[in-house]
């Protein structure tokens, strides 16, 4: 049996806002993942160490080999810094933008887009049981101020620049120009039978089938037919980095190691779902789970076999 982990902080950045809760949770998730899961590889970068160049390494090279190949295997990538978008690279998304992890050396022009975290985690073998905890904004379309009263709260977004927004757009526009040009050329054919009180009804369907001809997968990053995704937060909302129990921390990760400490590390994915978003009802962000609908019920962080 082999179980290994990748924990990643990061507070300061060269060419982005700082955060001050990322590093503390590196410490957090290793001492939950030793007190209670047995891991006994674990490599944790934060600050500096942690530019793109480094993680991908990290990941390709170290945490996703060496299996064992028996359905014994333990795999965790753990996250925590900014999250941003940009616009999509390979027009597969609906919303025309690809999200991003912000690593230490951010680049505008060559960001950690999920595209590449989906190519670095496809090869990952099925009888190995792969995590990815991602402590960071998926959308900054729900912003909130910088600091929130009493909560002192930072969101862990970083906004696209202008110019960057404005190739959203552009991506957008081309998106709904073609979703146009599709409905009207099926409008002929396939409206001309149809009631003028059920066209409105029919305009949707055929909406709707352009939509689903673009890959449906609100973060795109996981194989989630036989991985796991523990997000931070929905698509829409931002992450918090907040002062927590006298620190500064991830709002997520100190809702997943509380529901953790509390229940002495037994509980399912289901679970720990549920009851970090039990703990994270100050904050307006609600976790996501993401995997096959049969591991819900199966133990958080233990091997297939």
């Amino acid at each position: 049996m082999s179980k290994r982990a990748l924990i990643v902080g990061i507070n300061e950045f060269q060419t982005v806002s700082a955060l001050r809760g990322c590093v503390n949770d590196t410490e957090s998730i290793r001492d939950i993942l030793e007190r209670h899961y047995g891991f006994e590889e674990i490599k944790i970068l934060t600050d500096a160490e942690a530019t793109s160049e480094a993680i991908r390494a990290h990941l390709s090279g170290w945490l996703l080999g060496d299996y064992d190949d028996d359905g014994s295997d333990v795999r965790l990538f753990h996250f925590s810094s900014h999250g941003t978008q940009v616009a999509d690279q390979g027009d597969d998304e609906w919303e025309c933008q690809d999200e991003v992890i912000v690593t230490y050396d951010h680049d505008w022009d060559n960001p950690f887009r999920d595209d590449d975290l989906r190519e670095i985690f496809s090869p990952i073998p099925e009888n190995v049981n792969f995590t990815f905890i991602a402590d960071c904004c998926h959308s900054g379309s729900i912003q909130r101020a910088a600091l929130d009263g009493e909560l002192q709260i930072t969101p862990r977004y970083v906004p696209p620049p202008f110019e960057v927004r404005q190739e959203i757009k552009k991506k957008i526009s081309s998106r709904d120009a073609a979703a146009d040009k599709f409905a009207a050329g099926k409008m002929a054919e396939d409206l001309k039978n149809v009631p003028q009180d059920q066209r409105a009804a029919r305009m949707r369907e055929l909406m709707g089938s352009v939509r689903n001809s673009y890959r449906e997968n609100r973060f795109a990053v996981v194989p989630v037919g036989r991985h796991v995704l523990l997000a931070g937060c929905q698509d829409k909302q931002t992450a918090a980095d907040a002062f927590i129990d006298n620190a500064h921390r991830g709002a997520f990760t100190w809702g997943l190691t509380k529901a953790i400490l509390e229940a002495g590390g037994e509980l399912s994915h289901e679970e720990l779902i549920t009851r970090a978003g039990e703990n994270l009802e100050a904050y307006e962000q609600i976790p996501q789970l993401e995997c096959p609908d049969a591991w819900r019920g199966k133990k958080f962080l233990a091997p297939l076999a």
